[in-house]
């Protein structure tokens, strides 16, 4: 929280004053209302502080040239409250989102970090961050005990 006023009033003010300055969002809030909130009042980037510095300066890079940048798993957010909803069947196991569900899978084709990267168009910053969430939420130590965990549940085709 910033003191006096919050990130989304402060987005909007500077939009107002400052029409051509484009602002990018690095909060450690992802929940639905900060980021719609953020991007209705004129964000045109949004990025969680595990954001690496290779993602902000591409994301800052990007919105210098007028291009939007979200955050992968803010991203994955947005698509899912707006997509239709999976059925239960589909769905990840132990809390896994759908970012970390793909990172998993490449994991398991035997993918290192800077090819699943380079694949999911990240920095390696942020693929290591979902592989340490992969390893927390399934209780594995290492990349082989997530990919037989993976290959245990199906993920893997």
């Amino acid at each position: 929280m910033m003191p006096g006023v919050d990130g989304i009033e402060a987005t909007r003010r500077i939009r107002e004053r400052h029409p051509s300055t484009q602002v990018v969002v690095l909060t450690t809030y992802a929940d639905d209302e900060s980021i719609v909130g953020a991007l209705r009042a004129g964000a045109i980037g949004y990025l969680t502080k595990d954001a690496g510095r290779d993602d902000i300066a591409r994301a800052l890079e990007a919105a210098a040239a007028g291009q939007g940048v979200l955050d992968a798993d803010v991203q994955a957010r947005l698509v899912g409250s707006i997509a239709p909803r999976r059925e239960a069947r589909d769905e990840l196991p132990d809390g896994l989102t759908a970012r970390e569900g793909e990172v998993l899978r490449l994991m398991a084709v035997g993918l290192s970090n800077a090819e699943i990267a380079e694949r999911l168009f990240v920095s390696q910053v942020t693929v290591k961050t979902h592989v340490n969430h992969i390893f927390m939420k399934t209780s594995s130590r290492d990349r082989a005990q997530a990919v037989a965990y993976a290959h245990e549940r199906g993920l893997v085709p």
